[in-house]
Parts: structure tokens; C-alpha cells; sequence
């Protein structure tokens, strides 16, 4: 089993997730960011479980989709990093720690 790291991008991306959502319903903003982190909890045994993100195609570079969302993460060794957490109708930055 691999450690999971959540990067400080990735943390404000939640919290802005849930903060939008929350405008309209608090129910959804709560259920929303629980599934994310339930999925991305999943990549410890399964690492590997993300598809390669397409504008980098870098086997150690990958991305869970969540509805709208695609959850960016890297693989360094037994470490997964969770960068970023990005609407899927936004391009994906550059430099992903950004």
C-alpha cells in the first residue's frame, strides 16, 4: 500500500469545490467532496487505477474523473502526490503544482 499525500493546490481545490457548490446546496457540496475522497483513497491499493493525463502522457502523471472533475495525481515510488482538482471544462495548467 502506497502513501497518499494531498498537496496544498489540491486542498484549496477541494475547499473551492465545496464552496461553490455549497451556493446552492449543502447536502451536495458535503456529498461531492466525501466521493472525492473516497475515490482518491482507492489509489492506494490501486495506483494505477487513473488514465494517463492526455496532455502530458506520462505513465507516472495520471487522473481519476469524478462527474465534472478530474483529479490529477503523480506517482514517486510509494508516494501518490494529489496535485490538482480540476474541472474538466478548464484547461489543465501548465505547471500542475500551480
Amino acid at each position: 500500500m502506497v502513501k497518499l499525500v494531498w498537496l496544498r493546490t489540491a486542498n484549496n481545490d477541494l475547499i473551492q469545490i465545496y464552496n461553490y457548490i455549497y451556493e446552492d446546496s449543502i447536502y451536495y457540496a458535503v456529498k461531492t467532496v466525501n466521493d472525492i475522497i473516497k475515490l482518491v483513497e482507492k489509489l492506494k491499493n490501486l495506483p494505477y487505477m487513473g488514465r494517463k493525463i492526455p496532455e502530458y502522457n506520462e505513465d507516472s502523471q495520471r487522473e481519476l474523473i469524478y462527474k465534472s472533475y478530474r483529479i490529477i495525481y503523480k506517482i514517486e515510488s510509494n508516494t501518490i502526490l494529489i496535485r490538482r482538482i480540476w474541472h474538466s471544462a478548464r484547461k489543465v495548467p501548465t505547471n500542475l503544482n500551480s
